[in-house]
Order: C-alpha cells, then sequence, then structure tokens
C-alpha cells in the first residue's frame, strides 16, 4: 500500500522549502519527498508507511509554512493468485 499526499506550500523564506524536505524525510520512515515545481510550491510526500497530515504539520509549523492538501491518494497494492 502506497500513501501519496500532494502539499500546495508557501514559505516566508525560500531556504525553508530545503529544509522543510529534509525534516519530513526525518520523519516519516522510508518516505519520498519532492517537489514539483521550480518555485517550491507543490511538494509530493510517498511512503509505503501510513502517515497524516498530522504527523507533519508541526514540521510545517515550525518553518511558518502556509500549506494545503491538493491530492491524497492510498493506492493498494493488487494480489494475483497463480492456479
Amino acid at each position: 500500500m502506497k500513501n501519496n499526499v500532494l502539499f500546495k506550500t508557501k514559505f516566508k523564506k525560500i531556504i525553508d522549502a530545503f529544509w522543510l524536505r529534509e525534516d519530513i524525510l526525518e520523519t516519516i520512515p522510508n518516505c519520498q519527498c519532492e517537489y514539483l515545481d521550480s518555485n517550491f510550491r507543490l511538494l509530493s510526500v510517498s511512503s509505503e508507511t501510513l502517515f497524516s497530515e498530522n504527523e507533519l504539520k508541526p514540521v510545517f509549523e515550525l518553518y511558518k509554512t502556509e500549506f494545503s492538501i491538493v491530492e491524497r491518494n492510498i493506492s493498494r497494492g493488487r494480489l494475483h493468485i497463480i492456479s
């Protein structure tokens, strides 16, 4: 099962975009975290581990970053039965 969340962000200082990403990588084990645009406005976080935006809220607040969820997607792996 893969958990994907797309955030729309707004930073006070652009350097905070880098540090926010690093802190998210430390907060959620085995996650992938990347910006999808050159303005650091769309942040994609995905992980095999389930997580919620409540886990990330303190990280966003640390950098005084405004954020909203644009898209949330939980995909389940498919089970193939060979007979």
